[in-house]
């Protein structure tokens, strides 16, 4: 059945603003979110009071990573064979724990590298169940013609929270102190980190216990074990040449992209502005508004196309490519704000319409897997991306870096226009 028949046919659903089951998957997210702002602030300043080792921090953010790459697709398998709510609620619930254990490490003062990897290494793990589960609940709640305003929603809100919650994580974990007892004064200065820790396990496990009765959509789950079922979704991800296709082009945007910005944006702020962490701040944010308006922008004109997706998607990425190439050559912080802000809209834009169709183009038994995939790309690549731009900055100039990453990407879309049918892809 034609997908447009089959959207017809269905019993009509409430506006996204008046459908109880959306406002309350969005209350445990927002609170989620808003919580790993404080662990994400407080982790990196932690390691930096314990160890003034800068590779003490590169471990603790392997240990973190490294479970999470290994563990996706397992965790994609595991949603499609128990259900997104269960998968997700037990994920946050493990990660309530792990988070308890690390502030009550911190107050009593056991606060070691090796407890804070551990702790990293569990981290990464649950979070390996939390994210396919959060990517396949939001299809399995709302009705299907509401999915792009949905996942604008829910992007542009953890835009928000991006921005908006390391500002709260900071004056907390400066300013916070809890009842001495018998601690020591050392331990006493640690008090902005425990609370920081603590407050994200019990936003955790808020976000698991309100969805604890929310009803969920789900295709009936796969009663094969976990490696036959993650073999078959990556066995169909690849026999269809659509998915396919999208994919590889993904990737190639973010091993080419996500690097330079990364590594090169610092560098330059550090050789061309004072003060640097003001300079910063400034340009990564002009990127987030940028990104935050894009999304909005969609979730106002979820329909809003050039042609078709394919060909908006090669298009909006061309720009990006365009507006990358002239970063090297700014002298001024306003030309940096005025071309990420522009880089960022373009990129939000995209980023949810991308999202929405993989989201339509998977079976719903083979959700969880598919979406695990999508996400192993990027938090796979992206460090690979950084290696090579550090790598090549120490032969080139970052007049270079920027030059050739906006030429590449331009190549990447060309080819991908002229080589592939990427340029017919249209709206399931």
């Amino acid at each position: 059945m034609p997908v447009n028949t089959a959207l017809a046919l269905e019993r009509p659903a409430p506006a996204l603003a008046r459908d109880r089951n959306f406002r309350r998957l969005l209350a445990c997210a927002v609170a989620s979110m808003l919580g790993d702002q404080f662990t994400l602030v407080a982790f990196p300043l932690l390691i930096m009071v314990v160890s003034p080792d800068p590779m003490a921090l590169g471990w603790a953010f392997a240990a973190l990573a490294l479970p999470r790459a290994l563990f996706l697709l397992t965790g994609g398998s595991l949603v499609d064979r128990f259900g997104a709510r269960s998968i997700w609620m037990f994920g946050c619930y493990a990660s309530a724990l792990a988070l308890s254990g690390l502030a009550w490490a911190v107050y009593h003062g056991h606060a070691s590298l090796p407890v804070i990897y551990g702790g990293a290494a569990l981290l990464g793990l649950f979070s390996a169940l939390t994210l396919p589960a959060g990517s396949a609940l939001v299809p399995g709640i709302v009705n299907a013609r509401d999915l792009e305003r949905a996942n604008g929603v829910f992007l542009a809100l953890r835009q928000v929270t991006i921005a908006l919650g390391p500002v709260a994580a900071g004056s907390v974990i400066a300013s916070a102190f809890l009842p001495a007892g018998a601690r020591s004064a050392a331990n006493g200065a640690l008090d902005g980190y425990v609370i920081a820790f603590a407050l994200d396990a019990f936003t955790f496990a808020l976000a698991a216990f309100g969805l604890r009765a929310l009803p969920v959509r789900r295709a009936p789950g796969p009663e094969a074990g976990v490696i036959t079922t993650t073999a078959e979704g990556l066995r169909y991800f690849f026999q269809d040449r659509r998915l396919r296709t999208y994919l590889t082009y993904m990737a190639a945007m973010t091993l080419l992209m996500s690097g330079p910005v990364q590594v090169a944006l610092p560098l330059l702020t550090h050789e061309r502005f004072t003060p640097e962490a003001t300079a910063l701040g400034w340009l990564f944010g002009a990127q987030g508004a940028g990104t935050l308006l894009g999304m909005l922008m969609f979730t106002a004109r979820p329909k809003l196309r050039m042609v078709n997706l394919g060909i908006t998607l090669l298009v909006v990425d061309a720009a990006i490519a365009v507006l990358l190439m002239p970063l090297g050559w700014i002298d001024a912080l306003w030309q940096g704000v005025a071309l990420l802000f522009a880089i960022g809209v373009c990129g939000g834009f995209v980023q949810v319409m991308a999202f929405t169709w993989l989201q339509r183009s998977l079976p719903p038994r083979l959700l969880g897997r598919g979406m695990s995939l999508f996400m192993l790309v990027f938090f796979g690549l992206a460090p690979v991306s950084a290696a090579i731009a550090g790598w090549v900055l120490q032969f080139v100039s970052l007049q270079a870096v920027f030059l050739a990453t906006g030429a590449l990407l331009l190549a990447a879309v060309l080819i991908s226009y002229f080589g592939s049918g990427l340029r017919r892809l249209s709206d399931v």
